[in-house]
């Protein structure tokens, strides 16, 4: 073995001394004094079936000497600048090259069939909704938006993390082609994205229509930095959000029973001693 110690992540639940910074917490988690419980160690592996030219990011190349809080490691292995999955992955969202016939296959058990060759023949970790159910998932979206919206005012739609653009186009597709002229024209799609490989992909799948152009934008930043929204609109406006809840960064709590109290949880680096038992030479027999 090249070390004698082999290096992993650890959860550290611990409780907190100081207020949690989140107005949604219960008060029970804001009054708790410090102590510390037995560690638990997982690893990250990457996904070899779905991705097998992708070097998984390991979770000891996100954490440092100092344990971190479970919202900024999702953070970082997703968004980080450098080595996020989503900042640096062009292939991260899969993208259909023609939609599927759904009117050819016979029940779920074809379907199924079909979207696992799909999988193997792509080698994309996912597809979202709306790219399988292309282009109806996206327009039964604007359909319920034009079924709700004031049209007195110019309709403005915000999209966060809009993948491949599917969603944005088949939105302006069905608006293009159902709506009075005056409701395309005046509209505004801005999607805002924190992947700039993404961002461009988006420009390329909405520009595939070319009057969506001077309508769509994107805004390559991060939708929960709330510096980048700017001042305060009264235009009401519709915000959709798909595949996002799941990605978004967020804190872990733990208590061991009813009675126990609340803890957060936290991920730090630790060395396994496991592999230096292995390396100790035998005991040496007695004369």
């Amino acid at each position: 073995m090249e070390q004698g110690f082999k290096e992993s992540v650890s959860i550290r639940r611990k409780q907190k001394e100081k207020p949690v910074p989140s107005t949604n917490i219960p008060d029970r988690l804001k009054t708790c004094s410090l102590v510390l419980t037995p560690l638990e160690s997982f690893f990250l592996i990457p996904n070899e079936p779905f991705a097998p030219s992708f070097q998984a990011l390991f979770s000891t190349h996100i954490v440092g000497e100092k344990p971190i809080l479970v919202r900024d490691f999702v953070h970082s292995a997703l968004y980080d600048r450098n080595h996020g999955y989503f900042s640096q992955r062009s292939g991260a969202v899969g993208v259909l090259e023609r939609s599927i016939k759904f009117n050819q296959l016979e029940g779920r058990k074809a379907y199924m069939k079909q979207l696992d060759k799909i999988y193997k023949q792509s080698g994309i970790a996912w597809f979202t909704p709306v790219e399988l159910f292309k282009p109806w998932y996206a327009q039964g979206i604007a359909e319920a938006i034009m079924r709700t919206t004031n049209l007195s005012v110019p309709l403005k739609i915000y999209e966060i993390g809009g993948g491949s653009g599917t969603c944005a186009k088949g939105i302006m597709d069905y608006i293009m082609l159902n709506a009075p002229p005056r409701v395309y024209n005046s509209m505004t799609y801005t999607s805002v994205e924190i992947s700039p490989a993404l961002a461009e992909i988006q420009r390329q799948t909405v520009g595939e229509v070319r009057s969506h152009l001077s309508k769509f934008k994107v805004e390559h930043r991060d939708a929960m930095d709330r510096s980048g929204w700017g001042d305060g609109e009264q235009q009401p406006c519709w915000v959709i959000m798909l595949e996002v809840l799941d990605n978004l960064p967020h804190d872990l709590i733990y208590s061991e029973n009813q009675v126990s109290p609340w803890m957060e949880v936290w991920v730090e680096k630790h060395l396994d001693r496991r592999c230096e038992a292995q390396e100790k030479s035998p005991p040496k027999a007695e004369a």
